[in-house]
């Protein structure tokens, strides 16, 4: 079977093009995305933008890294859809974050994505995997932000495989973008960096 990609709510689409009228005119953009800004200087544009791929992406903190590898990953949670918009060659990523229930969809952010192009090479990828065909996954992102970490991530909701993350470019010495791992190595693989942030911001640290 084919990875499964979820549809993005329309409420997202909806709020991301409410707000580009109102970005198509700023310097940033202009020299963020120069061809999507002259693009959408028509109205009919905007209305009729349609993203190239928008997926879910969930965010795991450094605490959550020490019970990931028992609990899985339960603690990540939903903080956005990300919509890939391209224009003439040129690539860009528009953010619409959302609360926990998965509702209230307010744009937060247009940007020059370094790991666009490779989420995308990686769900080609993976499409190609014989072994990711015998399993239903669905695909998300996986962020660890405090790290810089970026993670395709695939989920059986039936439970009958494990769930399996593939970083992507740019990533940390300690990962290698493209291999799949199991939750318990990708985390092992995390843990001593996140354990070095956390003893670093411990407000006790030194007071003894």
């Amino acid at each position: 079977m084919a990875i499964t990609i979820p549809a993005a709510p329309a409420q997202s689409i909806d709020a991301l093009r409410a707000a580009l009228p109102s970005l198509v005119n700023r310097s940033a953009v202009a020299n963020l995305a120069p061809r999507l800004g002259a693009a959408l200087t028509a109205s009919s544009a905007v209305a009729s933008l349609t993203p190239v791929l928008s997926y879910k992406v969930y965010t795991l903190g450094l605490s959550d890294l020490a019970t990931a590898a028992s609990n899985g990953l339960r603690a990540a949670k939903s903080s956005l859809w990300r919509h890939t918009l391209t224009t003439d060659g040129e690539v860009v990523t528009a953010d619409v974050s959302v609360d926990q229930t998965g509702a209230n969809h307010k744009f937060a952010a247009l940007s020059s994505n370094p790991s666009a192009a490779a989420v995308q090479n990686a769900i080609h990828a993976l499409n190609q995997d014989a072994n990711i065909s015998k399993a239903s996954y669905e695909f998300s992102l996986l962020q660890v932000s405090a790290l810089g970490v970026r993670a395709v991530w695939l989920h059986d909701s039936s439970g009958k495989a494990s769930d399996i993350l593939v970083p992507v470019a740019p990533v940390r010495s300690e990962l290698v973008a493209g291999r799949q791992y199991q939750v318990a190595e990708f985390t092992a693989a995390l843990k001593d960096a996140a354990a070095k942030i956390l003893a670093d911001d411990d407000p006790l640290k030194g007071s003894a």
